[in-house]
Parts: structure tokens; sequence; C-alpha cells
């Protein structure tokens, strides 16, 4: 999926704290701050609906995704991807 771009402005103790946590981790400053926002979100708004999942799909290689959303949908809750 691709990526919007967003600009955020840090105060300088919050952006050395990001700074620091990158580097322990051994990550990108841009992924920490993705992986804290999605965190945040989930626990501020509860689990994801799945419906909402099929968002990309139509990207891959999936030919009959329009006619059969109901199956790939009801397969994604089962935690199964039948095909």
């Amino acid at each position: 999926m691709s990526k919007i771009p967003l600009q955020v402005h840090l105060d300088r103790a919050l952006y050395e704290q990001l700074r620091l946590a990158a580097r322990r981790q051994k990550t990108s400053r841009s992924e920490l701050v993705r992986r804290y926002l999605r965190e945040g979100l989930a626990r501020d708004l509860g689990p994801a609906d799945p419906a909402l999942e099929i968002v990309g799909l139509g990207e891959g290689s999936t030919p009959d995704l329009a006619a059969r959303h109901d199956h790939y949908l009801a397969a994604r809750e089962k935690g199964s991807r039948t095909r």
C-alpha cells in the first residue's frame, strides 16, 4: 500500500527521545512513528473493522474480488486466506 507523506513538528526533547528509541530499536524514526501511531490508534479506537482489510486488495492478483468479496471477507475473518 502506498504511503502518504505527513509533516509533524516536534519539540526538541520529544525529537531526541524518538531518535534515541529508533537507534536502540535499530529502525528509522519514520517507522517508529508509524508503529506508535498504529498502537495508539488501536488502543484508542479498538480493533479495526475487518471489512476495512479489503482496502487495497484490488491491487493484487485477485481477479474475482468484485464478484466474491463476501467470500474473501469471511475467509479473512476466520483467519484464513482461502481462495
